[in-house]
């Protein structure tokens, strides 16, 4: 298939852009302070299971910390644990720009607990990594040929909607944003993806396309460092999260607010929350 502590949130539409492939990108509206968050409640438009993803941007000093959410038990309509490789929450894009530069950001952590996904028993989260790879829960970070995890990638390209999305997160090459792409020989398609269930056994309604799968359960946190001198109000106003391992659509919230998604019959709900 691609705040401010005080304040109030704020409301405005968005559209969604069909591409022919495998992963939708959403693209959904932020602002400043505290924590910076993006939240995106929606169908997949191939399999119709519902999916809410939130991120959750915080600058502390010279620190960003990124936290991913594969929120879907909270989705508006009921729990919607994970089922295929097409609800799960694989890549994230944003920015951060005070006006006149960027920061360099250094990758220097990413964590989530990693479970070996079983489609009819309890999910086996003793595990810590699949046997060969060079990404763990305790360092999911991506740098070279198998590793498999999360891969950081800056001075990126993407602009959606007018608006630079600089900086990126993926477990998932995401071959149709070329050259924003991640590289497939380093991060390995759905594996590490972020999953949403309680124990991923058939009483959730069964996933046989992801038996077997080394995924994160509902949460991976990533830091960096790089942005002493910005703030929370530099975080771009907009923000894309993927999901499976090929973008088939992507959707766009403009700034601020709640949005309308279109693409291949869907229709969704995006929004932007300041905590």
């Amino acid at each position: 298939m691609p705040f401010a502590a005080a304040r109030t949130p704020s409301r405005a539409l968005g559209y969604l852009l069909a591409l022919p492939l495998v992963v939708a990108l959403h693209v959904v509206p932020g602002t400043a302070q505290a924590t910076t968050s993006f939240v995106f409640n929606s169908t997949t438009p191939d399999t119709l299971v519902d999916v809410r993803f939130t991120a959750d941007l915080t600058i502390s000093g010279n620190n960003l910390t990124v936290v991913l959410t594969n929120d879907s038990l909270n989705h508006t309509d009921g729990p919607s644990p994970s089922k295929n490789p097409n609800d799960l929450l694989t890549s994230f894009y944003f920015d951060i720009f005070d006006g006149s530069s960027r920061p360099t950001l250094t990758y220097t952590g990413a964590t989530g607990n990693v479970c070996l996904f079983l489609n009819a028993a309890v999910d086996n989260c003793a595990v810590t990594q699949e046997p060969g790879d060079g990404s763990s829960e305790s360092d999911l970070r991506a740098f070279v040929n198998n590793d498999d995890g999360w891969q950081f990638k800056s001075a990126l390209t993407l602009v959606m909607s007018g608006s630079p999305l600089t900086f990126g997160i993926g477990t998932a090459g995401n071959m149709s944003l070329a050259p924003n792409n991640f590289m497939g020989n380093v991060v390995d398609g759905m594996d590490y993806g972020i999953y949403a269930g309680t124990t991923g056994t058939a009483a959730e309604g069964g996933a046989p396309s992801l038996d077997s799968r080394y995924l994160v359960h509902n949460v991976a946190t990533f830091t960096f460092t790089g942005v002493s001198g910005y703030t929370e109000a530099n975080i771009g106003s907009k923000a894309l999260f993927g999901l499976g391992t090929q973008p088939d659509s992507t959707g766009l919230v403009p700034e601020p607010g709640t949005g309308l998604m279109l693409g291949l019959g869907l229709v969704a709900l995006a929004r932007r929350r300041r905590c």
